[in-house]
């Protein structure tokens, strides 16, 4: 699979047999011949960007990561029957379900951007961030059946759209 390709293990290879070739080689152009055939086999190898990550997404999870990470390279993508977990290149990971819909979205360390939050979360608990002064500080969103999740950098709070109530506040 392409996301486990490594470039830097290729190169190497890549470099030691282009020196074996040219072991012995005293000629005054031999440093020119070996440079130029370095660059040239740099620029055979595929780009380390993987872009070919996008065309394993379907559509709906596609639209999602462009709207709040756009411009953004994919690190890694696996599909576990359905389910898809996404990890942005220094950026966020995402789980969505088979329906295309996020699960969870973990900024690693970084603050989750406030349009997804607005977008995403229940007005009740952008409410709440926004009175609170905590919009900058949710580092990870969750949900299931109704119920989410929401890591803050020094507590968790819980809402439950069934009951309306939001918990774990202080």
């Amino acid at each position: 699979m392409l996301a486990n390709y490594n470039i830097h293990q290729d190169m190497k290879k890549l470099v030691t047999y282009i020196r074996s070739i040219c072991d012995g080689a005293h000629a005054a152009g031999a440093n020119i011949i070996v440079s130029l055939a370095i660059a040239l086999a740099l620029c055979a190898l595929p780009s380390c960007d993987h872009s070919e990550l996008w065309d394993e997404l379907p559509y709906q999870i596609t639209k999602f990561i462009n709207n709040y990470y756009p411009d953004s390279q994919l690190q890694s993508v696996s599909d576990a029957g359905g389910s898809y977990h996404v990890r942005i290149e220094n950026g966020p990971g995402m789980t969505f379900d088979s329906d295309e819909q996020w699960v969870a979205v973990d900024g690693y360390g970084m603050p989750l951007p406030q349009v997804l939050l607005f977008d995403q979360l229940p007005p009740a608990v952008y409410s709440y961030l926004q009175e609170t002064e905590q919009l900058n500080s949710v580092f990870s969103i969750s949900r299931d059946n109704g119920k989410y999740t929401i890591v803050l950098l020094d507590t968790t709070i819980y809402y439950d759209t069934a009951t309306d109530k939001l918990t774990g506040i202080e």
